[in-house]
């Protein structure tokens, strides 16, 4: 398989590769002129290239042939978690990103400690284009603008999007649409006190589900990746 690179602008007969991505490319991957690689702009453009020429700064490539992936649109899987301390929050993303979760909202809410600062955000974009080249997804997963819990729900009060808000002790609510055709969903996850009774209950008067896991309480990462892979493979069984 051949070497593949995250490249913005795919939409001549050349690509070049610039900064971070032609540094790993010169100096990981040791990529030389006359080496096939493969190049992908997050927006759904996969194209294979050769190298053309090779230099401290960027990389030159001819484009041989390219491919467009249509972005899954009305079964898209949004987690809108509140975010974790430290480097636990990189990790939700990158294992999110490679599962193939739509869309990651930061979400804020009585007991969230973190506030992420837009600095934290622009470097989680770098995050999800490395896991994004690794995994293999053609369309990058979107990192929104920090969201209040209430503003979300209004958002999607009477909407056609499935809403479920993660609780542990609730009753189990599958996340299958039991033959019905595929929807789109988001689920909320909350810190590490959980939802007050307040989120829970407004939660419910604006139509959304209550979805817990039938184990050990999870931290908000891991439960932001467990209910993202039953809901992608719920998805995947509609469809």
């Amino acid at each position: 398989m051949a070497d593949r690179f995250f490249c913005p602008d795919l939409s001549g007969d050349f690509a070049t590769l610039e900064h971070a991505e032609a540094h790993h490319a010169l100096h990981v991957m040791r990529v030389k002129p006359g080496h096939t690689v493969t190049l992908f702009d997050g927006a759904g453009t996969v194209a294979v290239a050769t190298v053309q020429k090779a230099s401290r700064r960027d990389i030159r490539t001819q484009i041989v042939e390219r491919s467009f992936h249509e972005r899954r649109l009305t079964a898209a899987v949004t987690i809108a978690a509140v975010p974790p301390k430290g480097d636990r929050l990189k990790w939700m993303v990158e294992k999110l990103t490679e599962l193939g979760v739509d869309r990651f909202v930061p979400l804020q809410c009585e007991r969230a400690v973190v506030d992420p600062r837009q600095s934290k955000l622009d470097k989680l974009s770098t995050t999800v284009i490395s896991a994004a080249k690794q995994c293999g997804r053609a369309w990058l997963m979107e990192i929104a603008e920090p969201v209040e819990f209430n503003d979300l729900l209004e958002r999607h009060t009477g909407g056609t999007e499935r809403v479920l808000l993660a609780h542990p002790g609730a009753q189990p609510c599958p996340l299958s649409s039991n033959g019905a055709p595929a929807c789109s969903t988001s689920i909320l996850i909350g810190p590490e006190g959980g939802f007050t009774d307040d989120e829970v209950q407004k939660a419910e008067q604006c139509g959304a589900g209550l979805v817990s896991w039938q184990g050990p309480i999870l931290r908000t990462e891991t439960a932001a990746v467990v209910f993202a892979t039953v809901a992608l493979a719920a998805q995947a069984g509609s469809q």
